[in-house]
């Protein structure tokens, strides 16, 4: 249940944030990485019940995928993970699923063919907008 450990460290690290700026958590968005291999609604749901008797408490909670974008190096062109892979075969695209970095090994860019492809975004979650009421 990696969702918990994940969930526990958020609400700690915008707690944190909170008491630190002396106020209380009006809201705040977390963005999950389509490559993350999290349950969304799970982790949605874990962040709710761990805000409860913290700063977090009745704040705002927004929990959104980032989908996963795939640079090619040597041309700039970027497509989404779908894109990158969609060509291959699926025990190709599980690996690929499973170690993201592995893409430039199987894939290859859409536009100038090279294999220099790496993952730019879309791998973990971040958290974003936090807005602190009552900070100095």
């Amino acid at each position: 249940m990696h969702e918990y450990v994940v969930a526990s460290g958020i609400v700690g690290s915008v707690a944190k944030l909170a008491g630190s700026l002396g106020g209380h958590v009006k809201s705040f968005r977390v963005l999950v990485g389509e490559l993350s291999m999290l349950d969304v609604g799970m982790l949605r749901e874990l962040l709710g019940e761990l805000s409860r008797d913290s700063p977090l408490s009745g704040a705002s909670i927004s929990v959104e995928v980032e989908r996963a974008v795939i640079r090619c190096d040597s041309c700039g062109t970027e497509m989404s993970f779908a894109e990158a892979v969609g060509r291959l075969k699926d025990d190709e695209r599980e690996s690929i699923h499973f170690v993201p970095e592995l893409v430039s090994s199987f894939a290859r860019c859409r536009r100038c063919g090279a294999p220099d492809l790496r993952v730019v975004a879309g791998r973990g979650v971040k958290i974003v907008d936090v807005v602190v009421q009552g900070a100095e």
